[in-house]
């Protein structure tokens, strides 16, 4: 209903289909390699928690390319700052 409200279409991406969402695919690629096969996790809890560890550091610490080498949370602040938008 938001969608036809809003007038946005949706996007389908086929199943075993990767190559039509790039974006995350190169995310998982990453997180795989980075977080997923350098670690050894012998409990749920412990997964999740070196999980939501490391996606800490990508979002607040680790400089990303893509956005000239700040890092998605600065990124955030300096762009809500030139755009006006107060920062909930």
């Amino acid at each position: 209903d938001w969608c036809d409200t809003a007038g946005v279409d949706t996007a389908f991406i086929d199943p075993g289909s990767p190559w039509q969402n790039g974006f995350i695919e190169s995310f998982n690629a990453q997180f795989r390699r980075e977080q997923l096969s350098g670690e050894i996790m012998d409990t749920m809890a412990e997964a999740k928690y070196l999980a939501e560890e490391w996606k800490t550091i990508y979002n607040h610490e680790r400089p990303h390319g893509s956005l000239d080498g700040m890092t998605p949370k600065r990124y955030w602040e300096t762009w809500t700052q030139e755009n006006q938008l107060a920062i909930a």
